[in-house]
């Protein structure tokens, strides 16, 4: 079953970063999510919340990426594995933004806000990336019994081995 719908931004990330350092970051970079103003009532009651969820759409990703279903978990390369220690996995196990619906969501701190516009840090999205949703960041949502696979295991122990880094995303 195939079918198609629209989805309109609700605003736009602002970041005077390039791509390729928000692309190199390990931790995000500071940036401004500028909610439209046919929006900004929405953002009521959002102060005092120290991180938001955003939810946006990946403008940059090709159409021919949004076919990939298998990838590599690529951005352990930057902290020191090798791309022949890294499994080939369903997109739907990583953050890789080559996907079928190239759509992220991210979890960012709340800086402050300046009317319409949010400040934030930890942003791993590129200037004009259009933001679809926000959501506040509340405890409801951690899961403290998770468990991964032993894959997934196995890649954490060899980055952290090598760098000493625990919280690592794929």
């Amino acid at each position: 079953m195939s079918s198609k719908f629209w989805l309109r931004p609700i605003g736009v990330i602002h970041t005077s970063f390039s791509d390729d350092e928000v692309r190199e970051s390990l931790t995000g970079v500071s940036g401004v999510i500028e909610v439209y103003e046919e929006f900004a009532k929405g953002l009521k009651g959002i102060d005092g919340f120290s991180h938001i969820m955003i939810i946006a759409y990946l403008h940059k990703v090709p159409e021919d990426r949004r076919e990939v279903l298998e990838v590599r978990p690529r951005r352990l390369i930057k902290l020191g594995l090798s791309p022949e220690e890294l499994p080939v996995v369903g997109v739907f196990c990583t953050d890789s933004p080559h996907r079928p619906n190239p759509i992220a969501i991210t979890i960012v701190k709340l800086v402050r806000r300046d009317g319409r516009f949010l400040y934030v840090e930890g942003l791993d999205l590129f200037n004009g990336t259009p933001v679809i949703d926000l959501r506040p960041y509340t405890p409801d949502r951690v899961v403290r019994d998770s468990t991964q696979p032993q894959w997934y295991l196995e890649l954490i122990n060899k980055v952290r081995m090598k760098t000493g880094i625990t919280n690592i995303p794929l």
